[in-house]
Order: structure tokens, then C-alpha cells, then sequence
């Protein structure tokens, strides 16, 4: 089984980095749009410039991966959600946050390891 999610992981490799950075534009995107409530509208322009980026790298990364493995790693974008509003919004993160961003890695880890080659 770790043999195959070795192979699966391989074999997806450049659609599986393209889709994590699809995911982690969208969120700082995301972000960007929050922070424009009190910054220049120049946050708001790159946050949608970072979310299209984003967009397009998806459609891209499904060329070089299967959709099965690929679209369920855009979760990982919660995750991103989550660290960029502790980090930059002052959000606090709690247990059940935590809780839920190692079941998200876990379940990420699975299903991009799980094609069966």
C-alpha cells in the first residue's frame, strides 16, 4: 500500500504542486479582499489577480494529474484559510480548528496517494 501511494504521489507530482498552489493563491486572494475593508483598493485588485491566478492554475494542474487525486486537494486550501487569518488577521486558532486541519492533512495525504497507480 505505501508502495502504491508512493507511485500515485509520482505520478501526480506536478498536478498535485500546481493544485496546492491553485489553493493557496485562492486564499491569500481571499485575504487580500478581507484586508481591502481597511487598505487601498489596490488589495483588492491583486486579491482577485491572485484568485484568477489561482483559478487558472487549476485548470492547468488537472492536465497533469487525475481529477480524483487532484480536486479533492483544494481542501488544503482551508488550511491555508485558517494559518492566513492567524497570521495576518489575528484570528485565534482553536482545538476544534486544529482538530480539523489534521484531518484535512490526513485525508489530503490519502487521497492523493490513492489511485491505484
Amino acid at each position: 500500500m505505501f508502495k502504491e501511494m508512493i507511485h500515485s504521489f509520482a505520478k501526480n507530482r506536478t498536478g498535485i504542486i500546481l493544485i496546492l498552489t491553485a489553493a493557496l493563491s485562492t486564499a491569500v486572494g481571499q485575504m487580500l479582499w478581507k484586508l481591502s475593508q481597511h487598505f487601498p483598493d489596490a488589495f483588492l485588485i491583486i486579491g482577485f489577480l491572485l484568485y484568477f491566478c489561482g483559478a487558472v492554475l487549476m485548470i492547468v494542474a488537472f492536465r497533469f494529474g487525475d481529477l480524483s487525486v487532484l480536486h479533492p486537494l483544494l481542501s488544503v486550501g482551508y488550511i491555508f484559510s485558517i494559518v492566513l487569518g492567524g497570521l495576518f488577521l489575528g484570528e485565534k486558532l482553536s482545538i476544534v480548528q486544529i482538530a480539523g486541519i489534521l484531518i484535512i492533512l490526513a485525508g489530503a495525504s490519502l487521497i492523493g496517494g490513492g489511485d491505484n497507480g
